[in-house]
């Protein structure tokens, strides 16, 4: 067996990726300790390297301490018009407040406060004001073309839902039935589906999302209970006035007004301060278990709206850069871009991201921090990965996946007792051949070290 030090080349070398395509950095702690320089055991570790969206980590801990564990997002519903017997004659304005994970069930929430009121009517527009953030939404389809990829959808200070929609299909006495939630108004769903032998194995379905159309065409298996999707719709704007819209009508409410932005103007009346029932660090652990891009960029924003910058990318990566500093961290080589990973531009080396994790075990509420990771062969993106007996419980990692990029990023629990930091990045064009390298190198740390 060869090794970069203790390192097995093994792992990746029968993968076919070569050793410059990999960066790992592995920091051992003491014994049952969490405190005290380790010792590192290393390869490539200080090149610069995509670390897709493993980068999440930077955000998320920068999150952690900047806007602080029970920081709550606050959405402001506003009205320049008057309610006179049930109706409001006038436009509300739905100021949003950078809310990473406004929901359906917020949005009903909302309107049942809006409806306490005496609203019965509104006769007046639906306002979207997302000035909290002056970045403005660019094209989803810009990183691969496939903007219909919930994914893909772009930040903005007032993101409904994900701006997306489930789609879920099951066979029905020789068809296909179709389900949507939420429910919006106008979006159509066509199927073409040919029913065939078989459970869900035999499903072969292709999406295409065009304006108001959703077309599902192909095939699925006869025995399959319930075939999902969740698909990208509409702007922004569309999809949060259609899902407001349904929501009031479900209420037994009335809207007639149209869709537009704008800002809240300063003699408007507020009507609903909604604040989330989602502590910031609940938040942190859907994006890093989940590894959720919009949410990821909606906090990365925050970062510079809550602290007095104008809500671009630009300044959110001036104050994490200010925030390293403080910690005594400094990563010449990071590249921030949106601070989610979705990027070909984002870089960091492995080294950086292991000293991050070294310096949260350091720091108080280690353990509550670890938890924020998905726990191996358990949850979240790597609840199917790593379910050897010798792994389960001991392993923590945020995973990290493009298109010629994979990367491991987390804490260890050894069986010698040792806490362990690591950072496994490979950038090489066989990069999805060698994951399971990645998951051999954590089984080796568990064991070894």
């Amino acid at each position: 067996m060869t090794a970069w030090g203790n390192l097995p080349l093994q792992f990746f070398e029968s993968r076919g990726v070569p050793a410059d395509a990999v960066g790992i950095s592995i920091a051992v702690l003491k014994s049952g300790e969490l405190r005290g320089p380790p010792n590192w055991i290393e390869h490539r570790a200080r090149q610069s390297m995509n670390p897709a969206s493993t980068i999440k980590l930077v955000t998320t801990r920068a999150a952690w301490s900047i806007l602080g564990l029970d920081y709550r997002s606050r959405t402001r519903v506003w009205t320049t018009g008057r309610v006179r017997g049930g109706v409001l004659k006038g436009p509300i304005f739905i100021q949003g407040g950078g809310d990473p994970k406004l929901v359906l069930e917020d949005i009903e929430q909302i309107v049942d406060q809006l409806r306490a009121r005496g609203i019965r009517v509104i006769e007046g527009d639906f306002v979207l004001d997302g000035s909290r953030f002056s970045e403005a939404p660019g094209d989803p389809n810009a990183f691969d073309g496939r903007g219909y990829k919930p994914y893909n959808v772009e930040p903005h200070a007032a993101m409904f839902n994900f701006k997306s929609v489930r789609v879920g299909l099951r066979p029905d006495r020789g068809r296909v039935a179709v389900e949507t939630m939420p429910n919006l108004h106008g979006l159509r769903i066509n199927t073409s589906i040919r029913l065939v032998q078989g459970g869900c194995g035999a499903n072969s379905l292709e999406w295409i999302q065009r304006a108001n159309l959703i077309d599902v065409s192909g095939r699925m298996g006869r025995n399959c209970p319930w075939q999902e999707n969740y698909i990208s719709v509409y702007s922004h704007l569309q999809f949060a006035q259609r899902l407001f819209a349904a929501s009031w009508k479900n209420s037994g409410g009335v809207f007639r007004g149209k869709a537009r932005e704008g800002r809240t103007p300063g003699n408007a009346e507020l009507l609903v301060d909604w604040v989330s029932p989602r502590p910031l660090i609940d938040v942190l652990a859907d994006i890093n278990k989940l590894s959720n891009n919009p949410m990821a960029r909606t906090v990365f924003l925050n970062l510079s709206a809550e602290t007095g910058g104008p809500g671009s990318r630009d300044d959110a990566d001036k104050r994490v850069r200010a925030w390293l500093a403080e910690r005594g961290l400094s990563f010449s080589e990071l590249v921030m871009d949106n601070g989610s990973g979705l990027s070909r531009h984002e870089r960091i080396s492995p080294r950086s991201l292991t000293e991050l994790l070294v310096d949260a075990m350091l720091a108080p509420q280690a353990m509550e921090w670890i938890g924020t990771l998905p726990a191996a062969g358990v949850e979240g993106t790597i609840r199917r990965r790593l379910k050897d007996g010798s792994v389960a419980g001991r392993a923590w990692i945020k995973t990290g996946s493009l298109e010629g990029v994979r990367a491991y990023s987390g804490y260890i629990l050894s069986q010698s007792g040792h806490w362990v930091a690591f950072s496994a990045i490979i950038n090489h064009p066989r990069a999805v051949e060698a994951a399971p390298s990645l998951d051999s190198l954590v089984k080796w740390i568990v064991e070894t070290l």
